[in-house]
């Protein structure tokens, strides 16, 4: 095994294991044959284009990634749907008055990969209604919409929306002023995916306004968040330290050495 930068015998390599890698470390590199993703997110690989066309791609989702991206996103679904703020501002003033709602929300999907499939799944295990917005891809158990008119379906029928999309040119700042007025008031916004999935701006104001209620942000364009940034202090933004989704060491170098053998 060679840890970059010390890659003393560039000839001798045939995977990768990339995160956050400097572009072009793989072009000297003749007899490559798979690069993997170090976490679920593809883009730090798909933008090097020092990467042949004919190496394979592929990424590591753990199980115990999985059930971390859940238990995230189910939390602060939750946390809403069961009126928990509300509860905890009745106790306050010894209110008693039941807010359940018979209704199932739904949940939206931007996105629905390996990762994005296992939490549509689980929600759907708990009773809510989902749907998801994707390139072309269909799924049995979660309606897929597709193009702008899909897209706006999704933002105008969901009461959370969860962005597990890969970040490209077709999906950056896919939250935007536009998507965002086709929201609905009570809307959640949950960003798992990438930073760059939001216009920063614009998301702030549609909050402002009162276009959406609130935003979970687990991911930014700049990591750390910088001590400055105006979403640490919003009264409608949550953020987390990109925690949402972490790994387990073990699971991770049993699927790296999967991937080793199977070259």
């Amino acid at each position: 095994m060679q840890q970059w930068p010390d890659i003393n015998e560039p000839e001798s390599v045939r995977l990768a294991v990339l995160w956050d890698h400097p572009f072009g470390i793989t072009a000297n590199m003749p007899k490559l044959k798979q690069v993997v993703s170090m976490g679920a997110g593809m883009d730090h690989i798909n933008a090097d284009n020092s990467i042949a066309p004919n190496v394979s791609r592929s990424r590591i989702v753990t199980q115990a990634l999985q059930h971390n991206m859940v238990q995230y996103v189910l939390q602060y679904i939750l946390y809403d749907h069961r009126h928990h703020a509300s509860y905890l501002k009745q106790q306050t003033h010894q209110h008693w008055q039941v807010l359940e709602d018979a209704a199932m929300p739904v949940v939206g999907f931007l996105g629905l990969g390996k990762l994005g499939q296992y939490v549509a799944n689980q929600c759907a295990a708990l009773g809510f209604q989902t749907m998801a917005w994707t390139a072309q891809q269909q799924h049995p158990d979660h309606p897929c919409l597709h193009g702008k008119d899909g897209l706006r379906q999704i933002c105008q029928n969901s009461r959370y929306l969860v962005v597990l999309l890969p970040l490209n040119d077709a999906t950056e700042g896919v939250i935007n002023r536009q998507t965002l007025s086709w929201c609905n008031p009570n809307t959640v916004l949950i960003n798992v995916g990438r930073g760059g999935h939001v216009i920063e701006a614009d998301l702030i104001q549609a909050l402002d306004d009162g276009l959406i209620k609130q935003a979970i942000l687990d991911v930014f364009n700049q990591e750390p968040l910088p001590a400055n940034h105006h979403f640490w202090k919003h009264p409608k933004i949550t953020v987390t330290p990109h925690s949402s989704a972490r790994s387990d060491v073990t699971q991770t170098a049993e699927q790296i050495v999967n991937f080793y053998h199977q070259l």
